[in-house]
């Protein structure tokens, strides 16, 4: 019986992955807005109906997408929180790791964004945003706790700044490489928050 529900469930798997993939395409060379529900499904080779079995609407899929796309980096997360490394350094990888699933997923992101923003969706959030700012706040405690980063700066405050250096990287019109980008602001905050330890 284990052995049944586990084929179907893999079953299921494929078929949501199937039109997963035949949506984030149309969307990605029709767009998001013009690709209807019927659409996939008539290219998927299955009934309108089906695709309730899987997804509540057209965003649930960009959702899924997305989150299937930075699982890997979410991972990456946890085990930089856990890595045995100061705090400038856990936050060094963990915006790069950023960086570089923007830069291969920039289509995507830039459509879920779009959506998120021009349906004023305030209650929703990008997969994974909130357990991403929970690691960037774990880690700057961390390093105030540690005497590496400054007291006298709010925990609150040195969270924005660190979330407002993949924002403005993201829009920015320099056109400076996006990674560059990034060091370049990321070193500027550690200027800002890092204690600076006399020696003798």
């Amino acid at each position: 019986m284990s052995e049944d529900l586990s084929r179907r469930d893999r079953k299921k798997l494929r078929a949501k992955k199937s039109i997963s993939e035949i949506a984030l395409e149309m969307f990605l060379d029709k767009g998001f807005a013009e690709t209807t529900i019927a659409e996939i499904m008539d290219k998927a080779d299955l009934g309108v109906g089906t695709f309730y079995n899987y997804f509540e609407s057209k965003e649930d899929i960009l959702k899924y997408c997305l989150a299937e796309k930075i699982n890997g980096a979410q991972q990456t997360f946890e085990n930089t929180k856990e890595a045995n490394m100061n705090a400038a350094s856990k936050l060094s990888n963990l915006l790069m790791t950023i960086g570089k699933t923007y830069e291969e997923n920039r289509k995507l992101l830039m459509m879920y964004m779009h959506f998120y923003r021009s349906n004023k969706h305030t209650h929703r959030h990008p997969p994974h945003m909130i357990e991403f700012q929970e690691i960037i706040s774990s880690i700057i405690k961390e390093g105030q706790e540690k005497g590496e980063f400054r007291k006298d700066i709010p925990l609150e405050i040195m969270v924005e700044l660190f979330k407002g250096i993949l924002k403005t990287s993201m829009t920015s019109k320099t056109g400076i490489p996006f990674l560059e980008n990034l060091k370049y602001k990321l070193n500027l905050f550690f200027e800002g928050v890092i204690l600076n330890k006399e020696t003798d």
